[in-house]
């Protein structure tokens, strides 16, 4: 009886204390492509936290190309979304719109209409940018820090 007693408690505190499994957060496709095909020689703690421009990352590409890295069509797909979307800088008065695209996280559409805008009078903050419509505030809220002028 004790022990019947004993387990059941232990059952009940850990229902009180330990949070009930959350079903897992999807894993990230892009991410994983980067670390199957940039993982075959180093981590991803090399560069996760370095962001650079898409000229200079592209340089480290072709680099890494040199060396042997490979992926399938897809796998390098993921790649460049993936180094475009969270490791890249981006000047909005001067990046082409596929750059533009990339980091802000917008449409083709959007990153032209802020060449267009740029075109009439340079971007100087992070307010003239929200303005355009089209642009997400939280997805710019993110990618602040990449985000030059």
């Amino acid at each position: 009886m004790n022990a019947g007693r004993w387990l059941f408690a232990v059952i009940a505190a850990r229902i009180v204390f330990c949070p009930a499994t959350a079903k897992a957060a999807e894993p990230n496709p892009d991410l994983n492509a980067v670390q199957v095909v940039c993982g075959r020689c180093h981590t991803t703690a090399v560069f996760i936290d370095k962001p650079r421009s898409w000229e200079r990352w592209n340089d480290v590409f072709a680099d890494m190309t040199r060396r042997g890295a490979k992926g399938t069509d897809e796998q390098l797909e993921r790649v460049t979304r993936f180094f475009l979307e969270n490791l890249t800088l981006v000047n909005v008065n001067t990046s082409a719109a596929e750059e533009l695209a990339g980091v802000l996280g917008v449409s083709e559409e959007v990153a032209q209409a802020v060449i267009a805008r740029r075109q009439q009078q340079r971007f100087s903050n992070i307010d003239q940018l929200r303005a355009i419509p089209g642009i997400n505030p939280d997805k710019l809220r993110e990618r602040t820090r990449r985000i030059l002028f």
